[in-house]
C-alpha cells in the first residue's frame, strides 16, 4: 500500500511542479475573460467564452512547443 501512497503522491507533485506555469496561465485566461465578460457590452460578454477558449488553446500549443524543444534538446 505504500507505494502505491508514494506513486499517487509523486504523479500529484509532478503534475503540480512540471504544470505549474500552465496552471497559473490558465488562471490568467480566466482573470482576463472575467474582465472582458464584466466590462465590455453585451455580444462581448455573450462571446467571452470564445475568448477563454482561445487563450487557453494558445497556452496548451506553448506549453506543448515547449516541451518538444526541451526533448529536443535531451535527445539532441
Amino acid at each position: 500500500m505504500s507505494s502505491v501512497m508514494r506513486a499517487i503522491w509523486d504523479n500529484t507533485y509532478g503534475l503540480l511542479v512540471d504544470d505549474g506555469q500552465l496552471a497559473v496561465g490558465a488562471i490568467v485566461a480566466l482573470a482576463i475573460t472575467w474582465v472582458i465578460a464584466h466590462s465590455g457590452a453585451d455580444i462581448i460578454s455573450e462571446n467571452s467564452g470564445w475568448v477563454l477558449l482561445g487563450l487557453v488553446l494558445a497556452l496548451v500549443l506553448a506549453n506543448l512547443y515547449r516541451a518538444g524543444r526541451n526533448a529536443r534538446r535531451r535527445i539532441g
